[in-house]
């Protein structure tokens, strides 16, 4: 079966009246129940009213149930453009200091380099500085290969920027340690459907290893959700057919989505769902068997999954995708693979890196963590680095 936007037939396509008023019946119906739930201790334990609904307005967007891609999209840029808005870089200008569009052969994306945040001078003039693809790894001691989620059908490579700030923040000034960030805008789904992302991210990780000449012990990947599993297959990828490219000395992943074979179960305090999970499976696989069981498409069917780089997972307690990513951990760990694992009790996916749903204190905690691991990266593999 061939997937179109228009995959849900019950949902409407554009924003008309009646998609507006479908999305107000839903929201109205999920808040009430939320606070009716949240009345009664049915609510995971420590988690705000508004954390729950912020959840709620997730579901929405990611649910598949209510809007279609298309739709879904357009919510998610709206929500992206919020959080921009809220840490100072809403506008194009603004985003510009930061991070400068980059491409080579087969992908594209942005590099986000080094800037010195504890000092104000020089952060100002670290903000003026121009940059081109040449300076990829150059001014830090570790590289952060990031791939975005969205379920591989939206998102962008910018909507964590203020997470990578925050991780380069802490790192400097709790480890004396310099990161920069390469971010890959890979093409969505079903519009490139597999391989499609996961050969631009391969490009992208080669381009930096081999074109540009860094030491891949320097590179640390790391994808949330959907970008979790292009995190792991391009590993994976690399083990197998570009063994002399070298894999990335560890990845950070964020509810990384394995793709198991085995039916996921709806949890109500998850904004993942089952048919939302399925509406991307089917987007990015295209329903082919073939695909289906690929190591590259889902990686916890991967014959072995000895010779990964260590990694860093985190999970939220109550997230839909739990006990997938559990397997995960048990198979990679049988396998030899080192594995530093964070179940947060009572949170939803992806829960590090978006505070409206976690809280302020467990997404700085989840950033100390990060820096702590990526500091053990840069000691075990290559000491100080110098730049």
């Amino acid at each position: 079966m061939t997937f179109a936007l228009s995959q849900n037939q019950n949902a409407v396509k554009y924003w008309t009246p009646i998609a507006f008023s479908r999305l107000f019946i839903y929201l109205t119906a999920n808040i009430l129940r939320t606070t009716i739930r949240k009345i009664f201790g049915r609510t995971p334990k420590g988690q705000a009213l508004h954390e729950g609904i912020m959840v709620q307005l997730l579901r929405l967007m990611m649910g598949g149930s209510v809007l279609n891609v298309a739709q879904s999209r357009t919510m998610m840029n709206f929500s992206n453009s919020i959080v921009h808005l809220k840490t100072g870089t809403f506008l194009q200008s603004s985003k510009d200091k930061w991070a400068t569009p980059v491409k080579g052969q087969g992908w594209k994306g942005f590099w986000i380099p080094f800037k010195d945040q504890v000092n104000k001078d020089q952060l100002k003039k670290d903000l003026s500085k121009k940059h081109t693809v040449a300076d990829i790894g150059s001014g830090c001691d570790i590289v952060m290969f990031a791939i975005h989620g969205g379920g591989m059908v939206m998102g962008d490579a910018l909507m964590f920027l203020s997470s990578y700030r925050a991780w380069m923040k802490v790192l400097q000034q709790k480890h004396n340690l310099k990161i920069g960030v390469l971010s890959v805008e890979y093409t969505l789904s079903p519009e490139a459907p597999f391989p499609g992302a996961l050969n631009e991210c391969v490009a992208a990780y080669k381009y930096l290893i081999e074109h540009l000449g860094v030491d891949p012990r320097r590179v640390v990947m790391c994808g949330d959700s959907a970008g979790g599993n292009l995190c792991l297959t391009t590993a994976l990828k690399i083990r197998d057919d570009y063994p002399s490219v070298g894999v990335p000395a560890a990845q950070v992943l964020f509810s990384p989505w394995v793709m198991c074979p085995k039916p996921l179960k709806d949890n109500l305090d998850d904004y993942i769902s089952v048919t939302g999970g399925t509406l991307f499976v089917e987007a990015y696989t295209q329903n082919q068997a073939k695909v289906h069981t690929s190591p590259y498409a889902s990686p916890i069917q991967s014959a072995t999954l000895a010779g990964m780089p260590r990694m860093q997972i985190f999970i939220g307690g109550v997230e839909t995708l739990r006990p997938s990513i559990e397997r995960f951990i048990v198979k990679a760990t049988a396998e030899g693979v080192e594995i530093e694992t964070h179940l947060k009790e009572g949170k939803s996916h992806d829960y590090p890196l978006i505070e409206e749903i976690s809280g302020a204190k467990v997404v700085r905690e989840a950033h100390e963590l990060i820096a702590k691991f990526v500091a053990r990266v840069r000691d075990d593999y290559i000491g100080t680095v110098k730049v």
